[in-house]
Formats: structure tokens, sequence, C-alpha cells
């Protein structure tokens, strides 16, 4: 038989166990609240930080045939643009230097850019900004060097070979993101490619028909793209940049459009988000989205996760200027403040 005390004891002990997880529990719940509130002050102020949305009727958008594209066209198709205020239209453009001059001559506001494109017209004169990095989550290809099924260099190191004898080429955009890739890549392999290594086919659309055609024997293909190539075409991606840890491919707006309408650059880049993190949630929700996964690869092609909402450091637009001034683009760096603003993805 247990002694009184011994029952006693045990029934304290009890209370106090019982009192203990009272206690825990109200504590779990008070932080729960906290927190809850925490987050909703922090959706709120997101909410509130962008200055008005201006009274103009539209936002042009200049957009390349490349994957990265993908959240601009899901925020409209999505509706999340209208939703913010804004009535933006995304006009395809099949080249950098479409792009470019979309941008110098007002016929765009914003583009869908890269770091190069972007130092070249801050350079010559034009006033824009990098307002953010658009590339995909670490680990997911965007950019490779693909080989024609004719030429039968199937291998980094046939293809090396053949570029160091002279009988091959890689198409390339010249002075954009395609050549700076292309260059990274193949020192990254251990050749340090010439400038008769590369053709000239700044049409990114171009360069992949005369890549099927054998024209080419090979290319800098984006995302999804190069899975064309390789799915449909036989060709081979014999370098991806996978394991890079920047590619330098952005957003970019004009000064003007950052000086007369600073809300509407902060409302769009919020919808931009909200695409992105819609895509990152469920990528394959946007598999059919036409516009940017060709026909025949819709059913398998790997719909990309997308990075944070960031602006490119100093040390990355240090790296790309100092690959310009090597090739002759740019005589000296320029400044970081003066290409890039970072206020719309500070906090993030």
């Amino acid at each position: 038989m247990t002694p009184r005390g011994g029952e006693r004891q045990m029934v304290d002990s009890s209370r106090l166990s019982q009192k203990g997880s009272s206690r825990m529990l109200r504590i779990l719940f008070a932080l729960l609240i906290l927190l809850t509130a925490t987050s909703s002050a922090a959706q709120h102020a997101a909410q509130q930080k962008c200055a008005p949305v201006s009274d103009v009727a539209v936002l042009r958008v200049g957009v390349l045939p490349v994957m990265n594209t993908l959240p601009l066209f899901v925020a409209q198709e999505k509706g999340l643009f209208s939703e913010r205020g804004l009535t933006v239209e995304l006009i395809p453009v099949e080249s950098a230097r479409d792009r470019s001059i979309g941008l110098q001559t007002g016929q765009l506001e914003v583009g869908n850019n890269d770091v190069m494109g972007a130092v070249l017209q801050v350079a010559s004169g034009q006033a824009l900004k990098i307002v953010r990095h658009d590339s995909f989550e670490q680990g997911v290809p965007f950019f490779s060097i693909v080989t024609s099924k004719a030429s039968g260099l199937d291998t980094p190191e046939k293809l090396i070979a053949a570029l160091r004898e002279g009988s091959a080429r890689v198409a390339v955009g010249h002075n954009t993101v395609t050549e700076y890739m292309a260059t990274k890549l193949l020192r990254d392999a251990g050749y340090d490619p010439k400038e008769s290594d590369y053709l000239e086919v700044s049409a990114i659309p171009i360069r992949l028909e005369q890549l099927n055609q054998g024209l080419v024997e090979a290319a800098l293909l984006p995302e999804p793209l190069t899975t064309l190539a390789t799915q449909v075409q036989g060709a081979t991606a014999v370098l991806t940049d996978a394991t890079t840890d920047f590619v330098p491919v952005t957003l970019t707006v004009t000064q003007r459009l950052l000086d007369e309408r600073p809300g509407d650059v902060c409302e769009f880049l919020a919808a931009y988000q909200d695409a992105v993190s819609a895509i990152n949630a469920d990528p394959e929700a946007f598999r059919y989205n036409e516009i940017r996964i060709p026909e025949p690869v819709l059913e398998t092609y790997q719909v990309p996760r997308f990075a944070a909402p960031r602006v490119p450091s100093e040390a990355e637009m240090a790296s790309v200027q100092a690959w310009m001034v090597e090739v002759g683009m740019i005589d000296a760096p320029l400044p970081y403040e003066e290409l890039v603003d970072p206020r719309f993805t500070a906090g993030e």
C-alpha cells in the first residue's frame, strides 16, 4: 500500500506538471499571436511602402524569348499588375540590341536586360538603373553552350579541340550576356577563348535555327531553347551554368521612370515578386504557359524556380565590369551607384 504522503507527492507533482504544461501552452499561444501580428505588420508595411501609382496609362516592358521572363507573363495573366493599379504592356523583342534601342528611344520603360547591356547603355550616356536580379534558383541551368547534331562535338573536350584548331565557332550575341557566359563556361572548362572563336548571331531564335540547320557548330542558348534544341533537334548541351554563382541577368528601368513614377516601379516589382512566389510554390501549375515554353517541349520541360529578390552585389558588378574592360567594351568600370538602385528590394 502506498503511503499517504507518497500519494500527496504524486498528486502535487501531477498538478505541477499540468500547471507547467498550461503555462507553456499560454506562452506558445502568446508567441503565435505575436508572430502573426508581426507577420501581418510586415506584410502591411510592405504593402504600404510604395508611393502612389501614377495616372500614366501604360508601363511598357521589353521581353526577350527566354525563360526568366515567365514571372512577367504570369503576373499579366493572373491580373497581378492590374491588382496593383498598373496597366502593363509586354512587348516581345528578339535581341538585346532591339531591347536597348527600345529603352533608348522611349518605346520601353522597363527591359528584360543583362548587366553588360545596362553598363553599356549607362556608359553611352543613357540614364537607367538595374532594379532586380531575375535569374533562377542556384543549381538550375539558365545558359548552356549547345553543339549541333551535325557537328559531332558532343563533349566539352571535342568542342574545345575544334575551337583550338579553328574548325568550330560558338554563336553568341556580341557584347551581351551570351558572350560573357560563353567565355565563363569555356574558361571554367580550361579553355580561354579568342575573339575568333565567336560568331555574331544576335537574334536568339535565329541562333537556334542556325544551330538546327547545322550552319553553326555551337551556340550559347538560354532556357527553354536549350531543352528544345537537345530534346527535339538532337543537339547536345556540353557546358551549362548550373554551378555558376551569378548569372548577370536583370530587370532595368529608365531613370525617367524612376524619377517620375517611383510608385509604378515599386508596384511593378511587387507584382513581379507575387508571380515569382506563385511559380515557386507550384512550378508545374505554369507548365502550360505557351508564351514561354515551346510546344514541342511543353510536356517535358522542367519549369524552374526563381531566385529571391535582390540586386547584384558590388562584387558581382565589379567582376562583370572587369571582363568588359578586358574585352574593350568599356574603358573603365562605372560606379556601382550609377548602375544599381537597391531601394525596391531592400529589406525583402
